[in-house]
């Protein structure tokens, strides 16, 4: 973890781009569509310490049988607004230093395939490769993004916001760092024992050592 890697792999929503606003209003106008309860704005704090699959599940009430039709019509929406959808302040920068010495950058996310590149390609961002994933199986997109690009584990690792994104690194032995500032609170990270923890864009650059 103390040297540098050559392949820095990023997640895309609540690491690169701040989703969290349009989150949860595409949320709640899945809410009307499909009959579920709203989330409201009071509930966030709480929201964020949970793990997505107690979100959808417990909180939302969503159910298996309608869960195809939910995702597709959120991703929809989400496309819809790709193209506003902000960066984190800081993050276009780290990109470009990585690019700057050489590192190969990638994004693999549970995003839509052109969603992630209507954002690529509106923040004309240094991208080596990208990849959409299933939304619960982020290992099996990470190990495919791995085999299909030829990269080495002890020269790789992974940037994200989520617990399952801890989880999923854990399960194929690929290093990560967390960042707090994404749609999973810090304390939500430190409960998985999770020790690699950045709250701030220029902490993450110190800890990639980037000049």
């Amino acid at each position: 973890m103390d040297t540098q890697k050559k392949t820095i792999i990023f997640d895309l929503d609540g690491t690169l781009v701040n989703i969290e606003p349009i989150f949860f209003t595409i949320v709640n106008v899945l809410a009307e569509e499909f009959h579920f309860s709203p989330i409201r704005s009071e509930e966030i704090p709480a929201i964020k310490k949970l793990h997505l699959k107690n979100l959808i599940w417990k909180r939302l009430g969503w159910r298996i049988f309608f869960l195809p039709q939910i995702l597709k019509r959120g991703r929809e929406e989400y496309t819809k607004v790709a193209p506003i959808v902000p960066l984190f302040t800081g993050m276009k920068d780290i990109l470009i230093k990585l690019h700057t010495q050489n590192c190969r950058i990638g994004i693999v996310s549970s995003s839509k395939e052109e969603t992630i590149k209507i954002i690529i390609d509106k923040n004309n961002l240094p991208i080596d490769f990208f990849y959409h994933g299933k939304l619960f199986n982020k290992a099996q997109s990470l190990k495919e993004a791995l085999k299909k690009e030829k990269l080495l584990l002890s020269e790789t690792i992974y940037i994200g916001d989520e617990v399952r994104d801890i989880e999923a690194c854990r399960k194929i032995g690929l290093d990560i760092i967390s960042v707090s500032w994404g749609l999973n609170s810090k304390e939500a990270l430190i409960s998985t024992g999770q020790e690699n923890i950045m709250d701030t864009p220029a902490e993450l650059l110190t800890k990639l050592r980037i000049d």
